[in-house]
């Protein structure tokens, strides 16, 4: 654990944010507690979510989408998107799409 030695106004603000929920690979499939969401690995190390039918991602891909369903309200979803080729938007709305 890296415990700062100076607690800024920032670094209490990072600790008081709630987590954000795991995203765990289960035979094959990417899943959360957080979600109904899910990814399904293809092979070769393709992945399928399910709100982004048709395009085949990379393990790292897949999870940045799982991330995305999991938590859409964090700032890190504008990041997470970019990962998929996406802005924050589009990757929200397929999300609500498919839901």
């Amino acid at each position: 654990m890296n415990i700062p030695n100076v607690w800024t106004r920032e670094t209490w603000q990072r600790s008081a944010t709630p987590t954000i929920p795991s995203v765990i690979e289960v035979a094959g499939h990417l899943v959360s507690e957080a979600t109904e969401h899910h990814a399904d690995l293809m092979g070769q190390d393709r992945w399928v979510v399910d709100y982004l039918p048709g395009r085949h991602l990379t393990r790292e891909q897949a999870k940045a989408a799982m991330k995305i369903a999991v938590a859409p309200d964090k700032p890190e979803v504008e990041r997470w998107s970019a990962a998929l080729g996406l802005t924050a938007a589009e990757a929200l709305g397929y999300m609500a799409m498919g839901a």
